[in-house]
């Protein structure tokens, strides 16, 4: 996407609606249930046979809770665990879902049990020297600073880079001023961030900046 462009319009900051700035979240989606009929594990993958019920047919990075199985003692009751992979026929609501877990290799093997899906976030791939689409930030009417929560992650870490937060009086570029560092990748670990907490000064708008950029990676950050 074009960012920092007329074309891209900023988004306005709603109180307690998180404003993705790199990423996002179709929260139109909806989340999805349905019943599970077989359970099986190869390479701390898990595969389980579904039938969805109700909701939206999952993707991968949605987040999935199973409970009620009972082979190997319970080990694919998960709560919120990232999906890795789908195959489900819209047609009949039939198919699979794959998720990581640690445990004894089984066959594809009857396993009565439900599950639950919730959306995820959906990341972006990482630019070196690029910017997020801004945000519109309306100060309290009684203060001149105010505290913001942002995020920031890298569902898939690059070896390096610094993720830092601008902010500008109008969404110009050259207004732009560098406010602080809110999140750093060394050597394929996150050292700063996911979450942290800013004091802002009466800007009125506000973005992250990408430098120092070594392999490939994904991002997702925001600002509620």
């Amino acid at each position: 996407m074009l960012y920092n462009s007329p074309f891209v319009p900023p988004q306005l900051l709603q109180k307690g609606v998180p404003a993705y700035l790199f990423g996002g979240l179709n929260m139109l989606r909806g989340n999805a249930k349905g019943t599970v009929s077989q359970t099986a594990l190869a390479s701390n993958v898990a595969t389980i046979s579904v039938q969805l019920q109700q909701g939206a047919t999952p993707v991968v990075g949605d987040y999935i809770t199973v409970w009620g199985t009972a082979l190997q003692s319970g080990l694919f009751n998960v709560t919120r665990s990232l999906i890795t992979a789908v195959s489900i026929t819209p047609a009949t609501g039939a198919g699979t879902i794959r998720y990581a877990l640690v445990g004894t290799n089984q066959s594809a093997t009857a396993d009565a049990g439900c599950w639950q899906m919730e959306i995820g976030e959906t990341a972006e791939s990482i630019t070196n020297n690029s910017f997020s689409v801004p945000v519109c930030v309306q100060a309290p009417q009684e203060d001149s600073q105010f505290t913001l929560p942002l995020s920031v992650t890298f569902p898939t870490l690059p070896t390096a880079v610094t993720v830092s937060i601008q902010g500008a009086i109008r969404d110009i570029a050259s207004e732009y001023t560098t406010i602080g560092i809110v999140a750093t990748v060394v050597t394929g670990g996150q050292t700063v961030g996911p979450f942290g907490q800013l004091s802002l000064q009466r800007g009125y708008f506000y973005r992250f900046a990408v430098t120092g950029l070594t392999g490939t990676g994904t991002i997702c950050a925001k600002i509620g």
